[in-house]
């Protein structure tokens, strides 16, 4: 008994001794809550959850998005949320995009865009832009489930992402050919005539985090999901039916 004794003393000593008070916290995890999941859970689409009031915290109301201050794209993973009343024209988002994705800042090629509205909002006569009220359109991938990009690109080399869903670029497999650019409606891809290679949002959220009036939310699902809840838009025991 004296030797089991002795051993244990002589373990604790020759490990170092850990305040309980300095031990890390143990980082939160995300339950990767996805957005098929809160749609099936609610019982409703993202326009329910507008209705519902579930987005609200978020700025996204109905007359937010009729007045068209709100714009909503969604990815698997996220939602991605911009509001032009935000967004003063400072053009952030794209500079820390291309600083990020490419090594060096350059707005032409960057996966959001708010120069390309920078004169006349959404179109000429929409009452944006420079020449109209200041209030600059922030654009960028509608991540679209049947993306013409993919869908045209003659190497295959759109792709979505495993793990985030976005439609993302091999740039092996890309040619430069601008394919994508011409088939999108929006015009998002755009070629790195650097490099060749399309460039194609990746839904990093750099821009986001970057965005000094928070014009651009990056949104987990699973927040959406807590806030269906808090609103008692579903309960807590469906939730983990799923």
């Amino acid at each position: 008994m004296t030797d089991v004794k002795n051993s244990a003393t002589s373990e604790e000593q020759a490990a170092p001794s850990t305040p309980a008070s300095a031990a890390p916290a143990e980082p939160t995890k995300k339950s990767n809550v996805t957005r098929r999941q809160v749609l099936a859970m609610t019982g409703c689409g993202v326009a329910g959850l507008v209705v519902g009031g579930v987005l609200a915290s978020w700025g996204v109301t109905q007359q937010a998005i009729a007045s068209g201050r709100i714009d909503l794209r969604t990815t698997p993973t996220k939602m991605i949320i911009t509001d032009r009343a935000r967004c003063s024209g400072c053009q952030r988002c794209e500079m820390s995009c291309t600083l990020k994705n490419d090594g060096y800042v350059d707005q032409h090629i960057a996966r959001v865009r708010v120069w390309d509205t920078y004169n006349f909002g959404y179109g000429v006569g929409s009452g944006g832009g420079i020449y109209g009220d200041c209030e600059f359109t922030v654009k960028n991938c509608y991540q679209c489930k049947d993306a013409r990009c993919m869908e045209f690109c003659p190497t295959h080399a759109i792709h979505p992402d495993e793990k985030t869903g976005a439609r993302v670029v091999d740039a092996e497999l890309c040619i430069g050919c601008g394919m994508c650019t011409q088939a999108c409606p929006w015009n998002m891809p755009r070629v790195n005539s650097k490099t060749n290679v399309s460039t194609k949002c990746v839904s990093c959220g750099r821009c986001a985090e970057q965005c000094p009036n928070g014009a651009i939310q990056f949104v987990d699902w699973e927040d959406i999901a807590q806030k269906a809840i808090d609103e008692g838009v579903v309960s807590a025991t469906t939730i983990y039916q799923y």
